[in-house]
């Protein structure tokens, strides 16, 4: 027993060497294979609805998740797969383009003066990949760095420079402001709060909404806080079609027919942060389509938690 319990200790601190010898290479804007158990969240909630969709997606489709994955790798989307395809083993399927080839898709993290991994963004992809079948802590993905905080003197400074470049998001699911130090410190929806204005500004996507060719960080989290001064959610029955349509609708509605020069704070007007001219009916059918919607695979998902 105490053998296996050094192997463990000994094989936890090589995991740790090798990230910190891999760190002394890297630098803003190069590509690099961490394992999701090798990053640190910088925001206190996701919206498990999004998360619900993707995991219900993977489950009756396998093709679809191997093309995300495909796609957080930078890699276009997926080329090839059969049965014996498994999501861990990145030899088993073929994506259309090498690792890092469209930098644009990929997720991003910054490094930390103590050389940890921060995520950035890709905290609803990656807590998908840490619970889908064949994902988890050890399930290894590609990141950009997108900044290296490692000049700086310390760890308090470091958060300083993560509020003041808009890396970090300290609201949590109700609006508050709390302190990095509430923060999650592992991904895996367990440790995060359950945003439910997330969760819509998700699903209204495409028929209020679309993100700009440059959007601001946390940009629907800026979008959610417009929408808890007027919309209760706590009125809607998020578990029934009805229910979440009808919540997806009023969201919408309530999207397009907004104006505002400082979304949420965030120093951007409405159409600036991709709001539509107009309320697209079209693709609110299509997002509760009977086979194919995404709220459909989510309902699905979630309902039989």
């Amino acid at each position: 027993m105490k053998f296996k319990a050094l192997l463990s200790l000994l094989s936890a601190v090589l995991i740790i060497v090798s990230t910190f010898a891999n760190a002394e290479t890297l630098y803003a804007g190069k590509v690099t294979q961490v394992t999701l158990r090798d990053l640190i969240p910088t925001q206190p909630s996701i919206g498990y609805d999004q998360v619900y969709y993707k995991l219900g997606r993977y489950k009756l489709d396998s093709k679809k998740k191997f093309d995300e994955i495909c796609e957080a790798n930078g890699q276009k989307g997926l080329a090839h797969f059969d049965t014996n395809s498994t999501s861990n083993d990145a030899t088993s399927y073929q994506c259309d383009e090498p690792v890092g080839s469209r930098l644009k898709d990929m997720k991003t993290i910054v490094i930390a003066p103590n050389g940890h991994y921060y995520l950035t963004d890709g905290h609803h992809t990656f807590n998908a990949f840490w619970h889908m079948q064949g994902g988890g802590e050890q399930f290894k993905i590609n990141v950009v760095v997108a900044k290296d905080y490692r000049n700086l003197t310390n760890m308090s400074q470091f958060w300083s420079a993560m509020v003041v470049d808009g890396n970090t998001w300290l609201q949590n699911s109700k609006g508050n402001t709390i302190s990095y130090k509430a923060l999650p410190t592992s991904l895996g929806m367990e440790h995060f709060e359950n945003d439910k204005y997330r969760s819509l500004m998700y699903f209204s996507r495409d028929i209020a909404w679309d993100k700009p060719a440059a959007p601001v960080p946390f940009l629907e989290f800026y979008w959610s806080r417009e929408l808890r001064k007027d919309i209760d959610l706590d009125k809607y029955d998020l578990t029934t079609k009805e229910g979440y349509r009808q919540a997806v609708s009023d969201v919408s509605h309530y999207l397009v027919a907004m104006k505002s020069d400082n979304v949420g704070g965030s120093g951007k007007s409405t159409k600036e942060m991709g709001q539509f001219d107009s309320f697209d009916e079209k693709n609110l059918n299509k997002l509760f389509d009977a086979k194919k919607g995404k709220a459909t695979f989510m309902l699905q998902y979630k309902n039989n938690l």
